[in-house]
């Protein structure tokens, strides 16, 4: 089985990353990768230039992930993100896309409006062909492991995205309590985001640092039992080590200065996911 290995963009390039534009990341951040994860919205910031940006992505032999995002007036209105979310998995899908990465619903939805709206976000994707991946993320529908875990047994065909990093802070712990939920969890889970969180933060500034040697075990627990689903069922898994710059990143009193580097520690955590997933 293949663990592919994806490269995220947040907090690479522009002001605050270590390249000043996409064309540079694409060069100098990929190799060592077999993917692009990006938001739609990149795309969308510069039409124009969309078809050379992808060209350079495809010709580097990468796939790309794209990621959809709601947001709307009416924050509790299942419809409203519905229609949020359709116009994106339009484009993803007139690109060619057969897999996006979700953002999508509010965590003030209860689990009946929750239920509704993933299944309807589910049936409007397949309808255009597309892997709809729901993101285990805070302010979102998939907060915490029990509603998660819900939601996979009720909904039919939902999909996740993994970032447990987000559960570990809403929870104010490691979980252990929930592996009931996360064992629920783990064969529903098509995407990795294989960032570090803590009981106080959703990142930890450095998964190296034997400070948080309990946390990068509870989570690479997580990922490899995602990953031993994902091997009995004969799928491929892919992973992107997904961890931000600043205010994700801890930083220095006044200074504001990041107590780590974000693309060392990304490179730390793709090196050592490449290691442990070696087939």
């Amino acid at each position: 089985m293949t663990v592919k290995l994806y490269r995220h963009a947040w907090g690479a390039v522009g002001d605050g990353g270590r390249w000043p534009n996409l064309a540079t990341f694409l060069d100098e951040a990929t190799p060592g990768y077999d993917g692009v994860e990006m938001p739609l919205f990149v795309l969308d910031a510069d039409p124009a230039g969309r078809d050379v940006l992808l060209e350079s992505i495809r010709e580097k032999g990468l796939d790309f992930l794209p990621m959809a995002m709601t947001f709307t007036s009416e924050p509790y209105s299942p419809e409203a993100h519905l229609a949020a979310l359709r116009p994106q998995l339009e484009t993803a899908a007139a690109i060619g896309f057969r897999r996006v990465n979700a953002h999508a619903g509010m965590d003030g939805f209860d689990d009946a409006a929750a239920a509704s709206f993933l299944t309807e976000s589910i049936k409007m994707a397949t309808d255009l062909g597309i892997d709809l991946l729901h993101e285990t993320h805070r302010s979102r529908i998939l907060y915490n492991p029990w509603r998660t875990a819900r939601m996979v047994e009720e909904v039919e065909g939902l999909r996740l995205t993994a970032d447990y990093s987000h559960w570990v802070v809403v929870a104010e712990r490691i979980p252990f309590d929930a592996a009931a939920a996360f064992a629920t969890c783990a064969p529903a889970v098509g995407h990795i985001h294989s960032r570090v969180g803590h009981a106080e933060g959703p990142q930890v500034a450095d998964p190296s640092d034997p400070t948080w040697a309990n946390e990068l075990a509870a989570h690479e627990g997580w990922w490899d039992a995602i990953v031993a689903a994902a091997k009995g069922r004969g799928d491929e898994m892919s992973i992107t080590p997904e961890f931000g710059p600043p205010p994700y990143m801890p930083t220095m009193p006044f200074t504001g200065e990041p107590l780590a580097d974000l693309a060392d520690v990304v490179e730390w955590m793709r090196a050592r996911l490449r290691e442990r997933y070696a087939d």
